[in-house]
């Protein structure tokens, strides 16, 4: 899903890191299909709702919480908001299934690359193509040890991705929506955790504990 994380260690074996995310908004059927498709492969289902990233996690340590509000909210200042089509699917580098954006791609390429100036340019992963999408499974062999604090290529498990494709597919998402506002999100995540596909997290392994919006 993402491809790097920035990493801050304490006493207490946690990170805390932000995000940038928007929510889309689904109709009844949609949003149970997802959520049940996930319930089966998304280790984070429990954790996260269906969500398009925008930032790659920043550690916290890295930048200050209100410089980086700032920021954003300049940035935002000058956009409008615009429609999204989801839809269709792809696989990620590290194993991500991704439900991608058939219309609205390219504004959220171009809002992903303004958001990365300034406070945050030092961070922007250029060895790494942006992709907006919604992650919704992760398939790595059992026990290949993917650590949701520094993904790394693992072995794939090639058959459960296959089955799951299937499924995906037989949904046939077809949803349009409005981004509108973003959402600043402050993360908690305990390190040394490796996911299976199979197992959602716990709570005490990743928690947001706080939410700004911030509109366009």
């Amino acid at each position: 899903m993402w491809t790097k994380f920035l990493k801050e260690r304490s006493s207490s074996s946690h990170i805390m890191y932000y995000v940038l995310v928007y929510y889309p908004e689904f109709d009844g059927k949609t949003e149970e299909d997802i959520k049940v498709f996930r319930r089966k492969y998304d280790p984070f289902v429990d954790s996260w709702r269906p969500h398009i990233p925008f930032i790659f996690p920043v550690a916290c340590s890295e930048v200050e919480e209100e410089r980086l509000t700032s920021h954003i909210e300049t940035v935002l200042k000058s956009w409008k908001p615009f429609p999204i089509h989801i839809g269709g699917f792809r696989k990620s580098w590290d194993h991500w299934l991704f439900l991608l954006l058939k219309k609205g791609n390219e504004e959220a390429i171009a809002l992903h690359d303004e958001v990365y100036t300034g406070v945050l340019s030092p961070y922007l992963r250029r060895d790494i193509e942006y992709v907006p999408h919604i992650g919704i499974g992760l398939f790595v062999r059992k026990d290949a040890g993917y650590n949701v604090l520094d993904p790394k290529k693992v072995d794939f498990d090639a058959k459960l991705y296959s089955q799951a494709l299937k499924e995906a597919e037989s949904l046939n998402i077809s949803s349009f929506d409005t981004v509108d506002r973003l959402f600043l999100e402050k993360v908690i995540v305990k390190t040394g955790a490796s996911l299976h596909t199979h197992a959602p997290l716990n709570d005490d392994l990743t928690k947001i504990v706080s939410s700004k919006e911030i509109k366009l």
